[in-house]
This record gives structure tokens, C-alpha cells and sequence, in this order.
């Protein structure tokens, strides 16, 4: 008999507001049944020396769980383009500017080139 592969990762994020937390849970299937990740566990380790990484995921599977916590309203601190986000009001305004200032360096060049007159 054959060993079957474990199912995808299916991971569930759950934002707690009044103590900004966020609930991880982590389960597959696996021979028909399910299973889920229990509570981390940590040990302490010699000073420089790594310990053994507490979770390695597929990339599709680390691909849910940025989607999930994406939902909860994480966001990558550099949110350059994340709609809603201050800064991408900013880059909206400044992406605003640049094009009007664009707009005005081709009319200035056109009339010295007497393409038309402004």
C-alpha cells in the first residue's frame, strides 16, 4: 500500500480587536482524517547557534496564510500600493503630480518645437 500525501496546508486567522491579536490556526488532511498544528513550543538554545525552524511551508501553503492574515487587515509595513493605506494616498497624490508636471514639460517642448502654440 501506497503512503498518501498530506493534503494542503489550510490555515485560519482570526483577529481579536480588543487585544490585537490574532488567532493562527493551522490543519491538512491526511489519510482522511484531520490534523491540526498544536501550540509552539519554545527551547532555549546556545547563543549563536540556530535552532531547527519552527515550520517550513510549501509556497502555495505560505501563500494561504499571507492571504489570511491579509485578511485580518495585516499589511506589510512598506504598504507601497496597498489600497486604503496612507501611503498609498501619498503615492496617489504624488503619482498625481508627476503626471501634471509631465503634462507641462510636453507642452513647454512642443511650443519650442512649434508644434503648437500654448
Amino acid at each position: 500500500m501506497t503512503e498518501q500525501a498530506p493534503g494542503p496546508l489550510r490555515a485560519s486567522c482570526q483577529l481579536l480587536p480588543w487585544s490585537r491579536s490574532i488567532d493562527l490556526r493551522l490543519a491538512r488532511r491526511h489519510a482522511g482524517k484531520l490534523h491540526t498544528a498544536l501550540p509552539l513550543h519554545f527551547q532555549e538554545v546556545p547563543e549563536g547557534q540556530p535552532g531547527p525552524p519552527a515550520l517550513c511551508l510549501q509556497y502555495e501553503d505560505a501563500q494561504q496564510l499571507m492571504d489570511e492574515l491579509w485578511n485580518c487587515g495585516l499589511r506589510p509595513h512598506d504598504n507601497t500600493g496597498s489600497p486604503g493605506s496612507s501611503n498609498h494616498i501619498n503615492s496617489a497624490a504624488a503619482l498625481a503630480a508627476t503626471e501634471r508636471h509631465l503634462k507641462d514639460m510636453r507642452d513647454m517642448a512642443f511650443c519650442l518645437l512649434g508644434a503648437y502654440q500654448a
